[in-house]
């Protein structure tokens, strides 16, 4: 064998030697798994956090201790948000504002708080309503296709508003004094405890009472003595 035949045997060992140590871990890039992988002992990722649709509506039902249920409607369009809950007798709170990469720190204009994210087609978070002792409640608003949502309709200084749920179902409550403006009119002021005892005590002023009963698909009812026609509400409406 000759000396150039030795060397070149040599120089392939060599070769398939660093084939060999490459293929069992020796080369950190082509073992390691991405760092949403290495989270996973599956090997996928663990980031099951989705943007906010650009247009879409979330609704949860979430019962409260004496007995009664809250129902939240949340509907996004774009960057804005409006949300709306009631338990169909006598309380509710709208809540106006925005959301970012899909979180949202909303406050009603009677200083109730609602606090939310969205992972993939449901919004989860609290509200915390602006009462003495007042617990957080937890919520889960899946995701509900039109014509399920929100609705109003408005006479005179009287606004009522219902959620319609999936199932044809609906309850709300009407406000024979209510605000020309529902949105928060300093937001500053409400994250204040004086000014938040202050409005406490004007949501504890409200005339409320159970909405009159809406039809299903003409959302048409009686309010006075004309008959209405309530609008589906969406995030970047106004009241």
């Amino acid at each position: 064998m000759t000396k150039y035949t030795r060397i070149l045997i040599a120089a392939g060992a060599l070769v398939a030697l660093g084939a060999l140590t490459a293929c069992s871990g020796g080369s950190p890039q082509a073992a390691s798994p991405t760092s949403a992988q290495a989270a996973s002992p599956t090997g996928m990722s663990t980031n099951t956090a989705a943007p906010m649709p650009s247009s879409a509506t979330f609704m949860a039902d979430m019962p409260e201790k004496d007995g009664t249920t809250m129902t939240m409607a949340i509907d996004v369009a774009g960057e804005k948000v409006v949300a709306y809950m009631t338990n169909g007798t006598n309380d509710d709170a709208y809540f106006f504002g925005t959301q970012k990469e899909g979180h949202m720190d909303l406050m009603s204009m009677y200083g109730d708080e609602l606090k939310a994210s969205i992972d993939g087609r449901t919004v989860g978070g609290t509200v915390t309503m602006n009462e003495t002792d007042a617990a957080p409640m937890k919520f889960a608003a899946s995701s509900v296709a039109a014509p399920a949502g929100i609705y109003t309709a408005a006479r005179d200084n009287t606004r009522a508003t219902w959620v319609v749920r999936p199932d044809h179902t609906i309850t709300g409550v009407m406000d024979n004094r209510a605000p020309g403006d529902h949105k928060v009119t300093d937001a500053i002021m409400l994250r204040d405890q004086a000014f938040k005892n202050q409005v406490r005590q004007m949501r504890a002023n409200r005339q409320l009472q159970q909405a009159p009963q809406m039809t299903y698909g003409t959302w048409s009812m009686r309010m006075g003595n004309d008959t209405m026609a309530a609008v589906r509400v969406t995030g970047d409406m106004s009241l």
